[in-house]
């Protein structure tokens, strides 16, 4: 074998073993929660619905009389949702929500909580903000 075909075959060999010694260094994933969420639908009795303004959150309160499975652990309490600027409302044709409306209430939390959380987080200082606001 002359010079340079050894030298070209020690370079063919030395090119992969630097390329692979100096693999780039990958970013750690983000965490995920394994904790899935689920929509809970109540329905009841609507009261004190306050319509959110461009500077503060409304609110809604109901009386819960049926749910959906997640939330059957809430019927027959009274319950109240921050309603923000970004919560769908459909009103019944008269631009406001008034008190004794029969309606549904949307929101989002962690799937199988215990009824003990579940009433803990609803009940905070920082009442659980509703997506969707339905009344009849």
């Amino acid at each position: 074998m002359g010079r340079k075909t050894l030298a070209l075959l020690v370079l063919a060999m030395a090119i992969p073993a630097t390329a692979l010694a100096a693999k780039p260094t990958k970013s750690p994933k983000p965490t995920k929660s394994n904790t899935p969420t689920v929509t809970y639908v109540l329905k009841g009795t609507l009261s004190n619905f306050t319509a959110a303004s461009s500077t503060a959150d409304g609110s809604i309160a109901i009386h819960v009389t049926h749910s959906n499975l997640h939330g059957r652990a809430l019927k027959g309490m009274d319950l109240t949702f921050a309603v923000s600027a970004k919560t769908a409302t459909t009103l019944n044709g008269t631009g406001t929500i008034s008190n004794g409306a029969r309606g549904i209430v949307k929101f989002r939390a962690a799937k199988n909580m215990t009824v003990k959380g579940l009433v803990t987080e609803l009940t905070a200082s920082t009442p659980m903000t509703a997506f969707q606001v339905i009344a009849h």
